[in-house]
């Protein structure tokens, strides 16, 4: 007989993520192995009208549910599927329910009447058998919205960020990854694209300066000298820009008041309702390994599934900002692995990118980096940073080379390689492999 029990927890995950589909669906509880947890997820929406990790735990009173409904966070579900999971389910119950039948008619445990009646029973039952589709009948239209980081090459790799999905973005201390994505929030700030943003490394008005000088033009800026020490300055909008933008982009972004001591990730995923309950649907979380508990490997991978749940059931972006293992700082260029947590982090997210600043690379980081550069068309002389994608459900995981405006605080694509430096290039490689085959 083959066993449900994966079957019934990609349901009740699915639930999870839409937890609506309880009343909008009739589930049979003679399908079910676990139908005592089918029935407390319904008791709880129906209590509740809604249903996640936080109800469940802090209603606590089914522990032996509460701990399998936990163990759902390991299923990567699309809720849409259910339907599918649902027809499979009632299949195998059937056939299961048909081998045991014609076994105990086999052992004599039951009369021939018996077992004729029960198998008309079984094999009449109402099982939506699914009607086969005739191609005029598939709807092959893609209705995939997505958003752009204006990094073109970046965008082609990514087939941009997709609404619905989860990203990743890492890279060691002081290479870029904050500026990055305070450059991506800019971004759709200016389109009037409601975004929420948590620094967990600024307080908020030091981000709302860095997002706004990234908006002006040098002439809109002002250079405050440190009356100490005068090549220390810092930079702001002026007086009447700050008012401007203040007014212009009011209700255009929200940033998570980080003086609230608790930044656990359960207090996190409900400020970020609050905020989709307000039209925000792109949001930074500016490291997470700033919540309580993120050091814990077990709590990185709830964390995070947490995050995509919430993208996945709200039709949001999330861009998610995660420092490398410590034990890694040494190393610039980071592999999958080296990101911080488990691999379920890496299997948990559409796409990983990473950023690496040229000027704070090693000697052996360098040279293997301005190879890569080189062969995706940068040269790594003309790069200030570097994007390498190293997980994508777009186009191709390769490295971008970027240039930086320092007085702007914005990233913009490197110039691409002349015939030139490419055929300088290919002449080095074949010295290079003819001098070696001679060693």
């Amino acid at each position: 007989m083959e066993n449900t029990k994966d079957l019934e927890f990609r349901i009740f995950a699915c639930i999870l993520l839409h937890p609506e589909i309880i009343e909008q669906f009739d589930f049979e509880e003679k399908y079910f192995k676990y139908s005592n947890i089918l029935k407390y997820m319904a008791e709880l929406y129906y209590k509740y009208q809604s249903l996640d990790i936080n109800i469940i735990t802090e209603d606590g009173k089914n522990e032996t549910a509460m701990k399998l409904i936990i163990d759902l966070l390991d299923y990567e579900v699309s809720w849409q599927s259910i339907f599918g999971y649902y027809k499979q389910l009632k299949e195998t119950w059937r056939n299961n329910n048909i081998d045991l039948v014609t076994n105990q008619f086999k052992r004599k445990e039951i009369s021939y009447n018996d077992f004729t009646k029960k198998m008309f029973e079984l094999t009449n039952d109402d099982f939506d058998d699914e009607e086969l589709l005739k191609p005029n009948q598939i709807d092959n239209e893609l209705k995939v919205e997505r958003e752009y980081t204006y990094i073109d090459e970046l965008d082609y790799l990514l087939k941009g960020l997709e609404y619905g999905k989860l990203n990743l973005f890492s890279g060691i201390t002081n290479h870029g990854k904050t500026t990055l994505m305070i450059q991506l929030a800019k971004n759709f700030i200016r389109q009037h694209k409601k975004v929420f943003y948590f620094s967990g490394e600024q307080t908020a008005g030091e981000f709302k300066n860095y997002l706004y000088v990234g908006m002006c033009q040098k002439d809109q800026l002002e250079f405050v000298r440190d009356e100490h020490n005068p090549r220390i300055y810092d930079t702001k909008p002026t007086d009447e820009v700050l008012q401007y933008f203040d007014n212009i982009y009011a209700n255009d972004f929200v940033v998570y008041n980080n003086n609230i001591i608790q930044n656990d990730v359960d207090k996190m995923i409900k400020v970020m309702k609050k905020a989709f309950n307000q039209g925000v649907r792109i949001f930074f979380i500016d490291n997470f390994m700033q919540l309580d508990n993120s050091e814990k490997l077990e709590e990185q991978t709830r964390i995070v599934e947490l995050f995509k749940r919430f993208a996945m059931k709200n039709n949001v972006i999330v861009c998610l900002v995660a420092h490398p293992r410590k034990t890694q700082f040494m190393k610039s260029r980071l592999t999958i692995f080296d990101i911080a947590g488990t691999q379920n982090i890496a299997n948990k997210s559409a796409n990983i990118c990473t950023i690496m600043r040229t000027d704070l690379l090693n000697e052996a980081d360098y040279n293997e980096v301005g190879t890569v550069l080189m062969n995706n068309n940068y040269n790594i002389t003309n790069c200030d940073a570097v994007v390498e994608v190293l997980k994508t459900k777009g186009n191709a995981c390769k490295m971008v080379g970027l240039k930086y405006n320092k007085e702007l605080k914005n990233y913009y694509e490197a110039p691409h390689c002349t015939q030139q430096e490419l055929q300088s290039f290919q002449e080095s490689k074949n010295k290079k492999r003819r001098n070696g085959s001679y060693e």
